[in-house]
């Protein structure tokens, strides 16, 4: 008897499916996004009912072609195991973004879309301040980022990026894509990113400090949060993120800086509760 031909995993085409049925709503340029792992996934409905779909690594071969009828059954017409398998996971959740974003501002609260669309200028004035105060302290601000293990580098970036991906899904996505350089992928939006977080660590620790207000540390951040959607709209994909969502999402991590302020201060007997 011969060998009993492969099947693909369950899980495969489950995914494949999502993919495919998730690329199908998006509009042209987030299509375009969803390849970014070079994983092409390609489906469409068929004349007597039900979806076909096609996967694999290259845009004219498919390493798997199967049906999908109305009633849920599945009819497997290829399935060529390979690496192109292993860019599943990463292109399924790329394409998860890609929805969560198209679907912004839909089901968020007035003042939420309100805040998110103001096209207000940065106070240069204010952020010149915080600029100065930053010059005055370099040498204590630098000694505190070189003092950062990995692990807490690692903690804050996560607490960035958890952020935007709660709140502010178009970020998200835009601080997630990569562009090829040199033939490998390089974050286009994700090493400013980091930077931006560090700085706002360091802003809020000046606040914890006493050396800025709150409004040089929300005026700053809102510099820096713009600074990034300059930096995504100038990656050559149709960018939609706004400063103001990058900026939200870093207050959290100024909170940790202004934590670590306040906990010195009041071990050196410097920092008075409000209250007393």
């Amino acid at each position: 008897m011969g060998n009993p031909k492969v099947q693909p995993p369950e899980a495969l085409l489950e995914k494949i499916e999502e993919i495919g049925d998730i690329k199908r709503v998006l509009s042209l340029p987030y299509r375009s996004l969803s390849t970014i792992f070079e994983l092409y996934v390609q489906s469409g409905h068929l004349p007597g009912g039900g979806v076909q779909y096609m996967a694999g690594g290259g845009k004219m071969l498919a390493s798997l072609v199967f049906e999908r009828r109305e009633d849920g059954t599945r009819t497997v017409r290829k399935y060529k195991p390979g690496d192109w398998e292993l860019k599943v996971d990463d292109t399924a959740s790329v394409c998860r973004s890609l929805w969560r974003a198209s679907r912004v501002p839909e089901g968020w609260p007035p003042e939420k879309v309100a805040t998110y669309m103001a096209r207000e200028g940065v106070d240069s004035r204010i952020v010149a301040r915080t600029d100065a105060a930053f010059q005055e302290h370099r040498e204590e601000l630098n000694l505190l980022l070189r003092q950062l293990s990995e692990d807490e580098r690692g903690q804050l970036a996560q607490l960035f990026l958890g952020e935007l991906e709660k709140e502010w899904p178009v970020e998200y996505l835009e601080a997630r894509l990569t562009k090829k350089v040199g033939g490998r992928a390089v974050p286009v939006v994700g090493t400013a990113a980091h930077e931006s977080v560090f700085q706002a660590y360091v802003l809020g620790y000046m606040v914890g400090k006493g050396w800025i207000s709150r409004e040089e540390l929300t005026e700053t951040c809102l510099y820096l949060g713009d600074e990034l959607a300059h930096v995504a709209r100038s990656a050559g994909w149709v960018a939609r993120s706004r400063g103001t969502g990058f900026a939200y999402a870093l207050a959290p991590v100024a909170a940790q800086g202004a934590v670590h302020a306040t906990v010195e201060r009041m071990s050196e007997g410097e920092y008075e509760h409000p209250s007393t």
